[in-house]
Protein backbone atom coordinates (compact mmCIF):
# COMPACT_ATOMS: atom_id res chain seq x y z
CA UNK A 1 0.00 0.00 0.00
CA UNK A 2 1.37 3.87 -0.58
CA UNK A 3 1.90 6.44 1.93
CA UNK A 4 -1.62 7.38 1.42
CA UNK A 5 -3.67 4.11 2.06
CA UNK A 6 -2.57 2.08 4.96
CA UNK A 7 -3.83 -0.81 7.27
CA UNK A 8 -3.19 -0.91 11.17
CA UNK A 9 -4.18 -2.76 14.00
CA UNK A 10 -5.75 0.57 15.26
CA UNK A 11 -6.84 3.48 14.14
CA UNK A 12 -7.46 6.52 16.02
CA UNK A 13 -9.29 9.74 15.17
CA UNK A 14 -8.81 12.41 17.24
CA UNK A 15 -5.13 13.46 18.90
CA UNK A 16 -6.89 15.62 22.25
CA UNK A 17 -5.49 14.05 25.49
CA UNK A 18 -7.28 10.92 25.23
CA UNK A 19 -6.91 10.40 21.78
CA UNK A 20 -3.36 10.77 22.49
CA UNK A 21 -3.28 8.14 25.82
CA UNK A 22 -5.48 5.66 23.96
CA UNK A 23 -2.85 5.81 20.93
CA UNK A 24 0.14 5.52 23.15
CA UNK A 25 -1.54 2.65 25.28
CA UNK A 26 -1.90 0.79 21.63
CA UNK A 27 0.96 0.94 20.89
CA UNK A 28 3.09 0.11 23.75
CA UNK A 29 1.05 -3.05 23.63
CA UNK A 30 2.34 -3.66 20.62
CA UNK A 31 -0.39 -2.84 18.54
CA UNK A 32 0.08 -1.29 14.65
CA UNK A 33 -1.11 2.12 15.68
CA UNK A 34 -2.17 5.87 13.07
CA UNK A 35 -3.81 8.73 14.88
CA UNK A 36 -5.97 10.98 12.69
CA UNK A 37 -6.19 14.72 13.76
CA UNK A 38 -8.19 17.29 11.74
CA UNK A 39 -5.83 19.89 13.34
CA UNK A 40 -2.31 21.41 12.09
CA UNK A 41 -1.33 19.98 15.44
CA UNK A 42 -2.20 17.48 17.57
CA UNK A 43 -3.85 18.38 21.43
CA UNK A 44 -7.23 19.82 20.31
CA UNK A 45 -8.87 21.94 23.12
CA UNK A 46 -6.37 20.68 25.19
CA UNK A 47 -3.51 23.01 23.74
CA UNK A 48 -5.88 26.15 24.04
CA UNK A 49 -5.73 26.05 28.37
CA UNK A 50 -3.50 28.50 29.58
CA UNK A 51 -2.37 26.63 32.64
CA UNK A 52 -3.93 23.81 34.19
CA UNK A 53 -3.48 22.98 37.90
CA UNK A 54 -5.23 19.16 37.73
CA UNK A 55 -2.99 17.43 35.93
CA UNK A 56 -0.64 14.48 38.32
CA UNK A 57 3.00 15.34 38.17
CA UNK A 58 2.75 18.51 37.51
CA UNK A 59 1.98 21.86 39.76
CA UNK A 60 0.63 23.56 36.80
CA UNK A 61 1.22 23.41 33.25
CA UNK A 62 0.14 25.15 30.18
CA UNK A 63 -2.14 22.58 27.85
CA UNK A 64 0.24 23.37 24.78
CA UNK A 65 3.16 22.26 26.24
CA UNK A 66 1.63 19.05 27.89
CA UNK A 67 -0.20 18.29 24.78
CA UNK A 68 3.76 18.20 23.11
CA UNK A 69 4.93 16.10 26.16
CA UNK A 70 2.30 13.30 24.98
CA UNK A 71 2.57 13.67 21.24
CA UNK A 72 6.24 12.96 21.42
CA UNK A 73 6.06 10.43 23.62
CA UNK A 74 3.36 8.49 21.72
CA UNK A 75 5.61 9.05 18.45
CA UNK A 76 8.29 7.30 20.50
CA UNK A 77 6.23 4.55 21.76
CA UNK A 78 6.04 3.71 17.40
CA UNK A 79 2.21 6.13 16.81
CA UNK A 80 2.22 7.32 13.50
CA UNK A 81 0.49 10.93 13.50
CA UNK A 82 -0.89 11.99 10.49
CA UNK A 83 -2.22 15.89 11.28
CA UNK A 84 -4.83 17.98 8.81
CA UNK A 85 -6.53 15.35 8.22
CA UNK A 86 -10.52 15.61 8.50
CA UNK A 87 -12.24 11.87 8.57
CA UNK A 88 -14.98 12.42 6.13
CA UNK A 89 -16.00 9.42 5.73
CA UNK A 90 -16.31 5.73 7.93
CA UNK A 91 -17.19 2.47 6.62
CA UNK A 92 -18.02 0.26 9.72
CA UNK A 93 -19.51 -2.57 8.02
CA UNK A 94 -17.31 -5.40 8.08
CA UNK A 95 -14.44 -6.79 10.13
CA UNK A 96 -11.99 -4.15 8.84
CA UNK A 97 -13.06 -0.24 9.78
CA UNK A 98 -12.02 2.26 7.30
CA UNK A 99 -11.65 5.91 8.09
CA UNK A 100 -11.48 8.41 5.07
CA UNK A 101 -9.87 11.67 4.93
CA UNK A 102 -9.81 14.03 1.56
CA UNK A 103 -6.14 12.83 1.44
CA UNK A 104 -5.54 9.23 2.26
CA UNK A 105 -7.67 6.05 3.17
CA UNK A 106 -6.66 4.11 6.58
CA UNK A 107 -7.96 0.68 7.93
CA UNK A 108 -7.72 -1.20 11.08
CA UNK A 109 -9.53 -3.96 12.91
CA UNK A 110 -10.30 -1.06 15.71
CA UNK A 111 -11.45 2.27 15.23
CA UNK A 112 -11.16 4.14 18.55
CA UNK A 113 -13.10 7.40 18.25
CA UNK A 114 -11.83 10.61 20.24
CA UNK A 115 -12.89 13.57 18.74
CA UNK A 116 -13.82 15.55 21.57
CA UNK A 117 -16.91 17.22 22.90
CA UNK A 118 -19.57 16.92 19.86
CA UNK A 119 -20.97 20.34 20.91
CA UNK A 120 -19.79 23.39 19.17
CA UNK A 121 -19.28 26.71 19.87
CA UNK A 122 -20.56 30.54 19.47
CA UNK A 123 -17.10 31.84 18.34
CA UNK A 124 -16.72 34.00 21.73
CA UNK A 125 -13.37 34.41 23.15
CA UNK A 126 -11.83 32.29 25.32
CA UNK A 127 -14.43 29.49 24.83
CA UNK A 128 -12.50 26.63 26.51
CA UNK A 129 -12.94 23.42 28.93
CA UNK A 130 -14.74 23.07 32.17
CA UNK A 131 -11.89 22.89 33.82
CA UNK A 132 -11.41 26.58 33.26
CA UNK A 133 -15.30 26.85 33.72
CA UNK A 134 -17.00 26.77 30.66
CA UNK A 135 -18.70 23.79 29.89
CA UNK A 136 -21.06 22.51 26.59
CA UNK A 137 -23.48 19.79 28.01
CA UNK A 138 -25.57 19.40 31.08
CA UNK A 139 -24.59 15.63 31.21
CA UNK A 140 -21.08 15.81 30.47
CA UNK A 141 -20.62 18.39 33.75
CA UNK A 142 -23.56 17.21 36.13
CA UNK A 143 -21.44 16.62 39.29
CA UNK A 144 -19.67 20.22 38.77
CA UNK A 145 -22.57 21.87 38.58
CA UNK A 146 -24.51 20.79 42.02
CA UNK A 147 -25.02 24.40 43.62
CA UNK A 148 -23.32 26.70 41.28
CA UNK A 149 -24.21 29.76 39.78
CA UNK A 150 -24.49 29.41 35.92
CA UNK A 151 -25.07 31.04 32.75
CA UNK A 152 -26.53 29.27 29.93
CA UNK A 153 -26.28 31.09 26.73
CA UNK A 154 -27.69 29.38 23.31
CA UNK A 155 -29.58 29.80 20.34
CA UNK A 156 -31.70 27.12 20.31
CA UNK A 157 -35.22 25.85 22.01
CA UNK A 158 -32.25 23.38 23.27
CA UNK A 159 -30.78 25.98 25.30
CA UNK A 160 -33.87 26.43 27.15
CA UNK A 161 -34.50 22.69 27.72
CA UNK A 162 -31.14 22.30 29.40
CA UNK A 163 -31.15 25.18 31.59
CA UNK A 164 -34.40 23.74 32.64
CA UNK A 165 -32.49 20.71 33.91
CA UNK A 166 -30.24 22.91 34.95
CA UNK A 167 -32.54 24.35 37.88
CA UNK A 168 -32.77 20.41 39.56
CA UNK A 169 -29.31 20.95 40.81
CA UNK A 170 -27.75 24.41 39.95
CA UNK A 171 -28.08 27.20 42.51
CA UNK A 172 -29.26 30.31 40.15
CA UNK A 173 -29.73 29.70 36.45
CA UNK A 174 -29.44 32.65 33.55
CA UNK A 175 -30.53 31.71 30.09
CA UNK A 176 -28.81 34.48 27.51
CA UNK A 177 -30.62 34.19 24.45
CA UNK A 178 -28.07 34.57 22.06
CA UNK A 179 -29.16 36.65 19.51
CA UNK A 180 -32.83 35.86 20.48
CA UNK A 181 -32.75 33.10 18.16
CA UNK A 182 -35.08 30.88 20.79
CA UNK A 183 -38.39 31.22 19.91
CA UNK A 184 -40.23 33.94 22.83
CA UNK A 185 -43.15 31.89 23.18
CA UNK A 186 -45.41 32.58 25.74
CA UNK A 187 -44.99 28.77 26.64
CA UNK A 188 -41.29 28.76 26.96
CA UNK A 189 -41.21 31.79 28.52
CA UNK A 190 -43.96 30.71 31.51
CA UNK A 191 -41.82 27.80 32.13
CA UNK A 192 -38.48 29.13 32.15
CA UNK A 193 -40.26 31.41 34.91
CA UNK A 194 -41.84 29.18 36.98
CA UNK A 195 -38.75 27.12 36.98
CA UNK A 196 -36.79 30.41 38.56
CA UNK A 197 -35.08 30.68 35.07
CA UNK A 198 -33.83 34.90 33.89
CA UNK A 199 -34.46 34.90 30.20
CA UNK A 200 -31.70 37.80 29.01
CA UNK A 201 -33.07 39.06 25.54
CA UNK A 202 -31.77 40.91 23.13
CA UNK A 203 -27.65 40.27 23.53
CA UNK A 204 -25.09 37.99 21.90
CA UNK A 205 -22.29 36.77 24.22
CA UNK A 206 -18.43 38.31 23.08
CA UNK A 207 -16.18 36.77 25.31
CA UNK A 208 -15.72 34.85 28.61
CA UNK A 209 -12.88 36.09 31.02
CA UNK A 210 -11.94 35.45 34.24
CA UNK A 211 -10.48 32.46 36.30
CA UNK A 212 -12.24 29.88 38.73
CA UNK A 213 -14.61 29.95 40.61
CA UNK A 214 -15.27 33.07 39.32
CA UNK A 215 -16.12 33.78 35.34
CA UNK A 216 -17.13 36.98 33.64
CA UNK A 217 -19.51 36.26 30.58
CA UNK A 218 -19.12 39.76 28.55
CA UNK A 219 -22.69 40.70 26.06
CA UNK A 220 -23.02 43.21 23.42
CA UNK A 221 -26.33 44.86 23.38
CA UNK A 222 -27.89 44.05 19.85
CA UNK A 223 -29.05 47.28 19.13
CA UNK A 224 -27.24 49.85 20.09
CA UNK A 225 -23.86 47.81 21.03
CA UNK A 226 -23.05 48.57 24.27
CA UNK A 227 -21.47 45.95 26.78
CA UNK A 228 -21.92 44.61 29.90
CA UNK A 229 -20.05 41.52 32.11
CA UNK A 230 -22.09 38.92 34.20
CA UNK A 231 -20.70 37.39 36.86
CA UNK A 232 -21.25 33.44 37.71
CA UNK A 233 -19.12 30.29 38.38
CA UNK A 234 -19.74 28.53 35.02
CA UNK A 235 -20.79 29.22 31.53
CA UNK A 236 -22.59 26.61 29.72
CA UNK A 237 -22.22 26.99 26.06
CA UNK A 238 -25.02 25.26 23.48
CA UNK A 239 -24.20 26.03 20.25
CA UNK A 240 -25.75 22.69 18.29
CA UNK A 241 -23.33 19.99 17.38
CA UNK A 242 -20.53 19.78 15.45
CA UNK A 243 -20.53 18.74 11.26
CA UNK A 244 -18.72 15.25 12.21
CA UNK A 245 -21.43 14.36 14.21
CA UNK A 246 -23.36 13.86 10.84
CA UNK A 247 -20.54 11.32 10.17
CA UNK A 248 -20.87 9.02 13.09
CA UNK A 249 -24.77 9.13 12.58
CA UNK A 250 -24.19 7.93 8.81
CA UNK A 251 -22.11 5.61 9.59
CA UNK A 252 -24.28 3.83 11.99
CA UNK A 253 -22.61 5.34 15.29
CA UNK A 254 -25.42 5.42 17.96
CA UNK A 255 -24.82 9.16 19.62
CA UNK A 256 -26.87 11.05 21.38
CA UNK A 257 -29.21 14.23 20.69
CA UNK A 258 -26.29 16.86 22.15
CA UNK A 259 -23.52 14.64 19.77
CA UNK A 260 -21.76 12.38 21.86
CA UNK A 261 -21.09 8.67 21.03
CA UNK A 262 -23.16 6.54 23.41
CA UNK A 263 -20.47 3.30 24.51
CA UNK A 264 -20.80 0.97 27.72
CA UNK A 265 -18.34 1.25 30.65
CA UNK A 266 -15.55 -0.74 28.51
CA UNK A 267 -15.94 2.25 25.80
CA UNK A 268 -17.96 0.03 23.41
CA UNK A 269 -20.11 1.97 20.66
CA UNK A 270 -23.24 -0.25 19.21
CA UNK A 271 -20.67 -0.96 16.32
CA UNK A 272 -18.28 -4.04 17.30
CA UNK A 273 -14.82 -2.90 17.35
CA UNK A 274 -15.65 0.83 17.66
CA UNK A 275 -14.66 2.51 20.73
CA UNK A 276 -14.97 5.72 21.89
CA UNK A 277 -12.95 7.58 24.41
CA UNK A 278 -13.29 11.07 26.19
CA UNK A 279 -14.93 14.15 25.76
CA UNK A 280 -17.28 12.48 22.77
CA UNK A 281 -18.52 9.65 24.70
CA UNK A 282 -21.33 10.52 26.92
CA UNK A 283 -19.73 9.65 29.90
CA UNK A 284 -18.72 13.40 31.75
CA UNK A 285 -15.68 13.10 31.19
CA UNK A 286 -14.19 17.16 29.88
CA UNK A 287 -11.75 17.44 32.24
CA UNK A 288 -7.74 16.41 30.92
CA UNK A 289 -6.69 14.37 32.97
CA UNK A 290 -9.81 12.23 32.98
CA UNK A 291 -9.95 11.69 28.88
CA UNK A 292 -6.15 11.09 29.71
CA UNK A 293 -7.48 7.77 31.95
CA UNK A 294 -10.57 7.12 29.59
CA UNK A 295 -7.97 6.82 26.55
CA UNK A 296 -5.96 5.04 28.70
CA UNK A 297 -8.81 2.17 29.70
CA UNK A 298 -10.04 2.12 26.24
CA UNK A 299 -6.65 1.50 25.23
CA UNK A 300 -6.79 -1.82 27.36
CA UNK A 301 -10.24 -2.50 26.09
CA UNK A 302 -8.76 -2.50 22.05
CA UNK A 303 -6.53 -4.94 23.56
CA UNK A 304 -8.26 -7.76 25.13
CA UNK A 305 -11.42 -7.39 22.35
CA UNK A 306 -8.24 -7.82 20.13
CA UNK A 307 -7.05 -10.49 21.91
CA UNK A 308 -10.17 -12.36 23.48
CA UNK A 309 -12.94 -11.11 21.66
CA UNK A 310 -14.65 -9.21 24.33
Amino acid sequence: MDEMSKMCDVVVVGAGPAGLAAGLHSALFGLRTLVIDAGEKPGGMASRARCLENYPGFKRISGQRLMEKMTVQAEKAGVQLRASEEVVDLSLGGDTKVARTKLGTYSGGVLILATGDGMKGLGMKEETWIGAGVAYCVECGAPFFKGRDIIVVGGSTEAADEALRLTEIAKKVRLVNHANAIPASKRIRRKLERNGVLLIDDHVGTEIKGKPPFKQLVLRHLRDSTTRELRTNIVLVIGGVKPFVSVLRKAGIRTHRLGCVVVDELGRTNIRGVFAAGACACTAKDLVPACVGDGTNVANSVRLFLKYGL
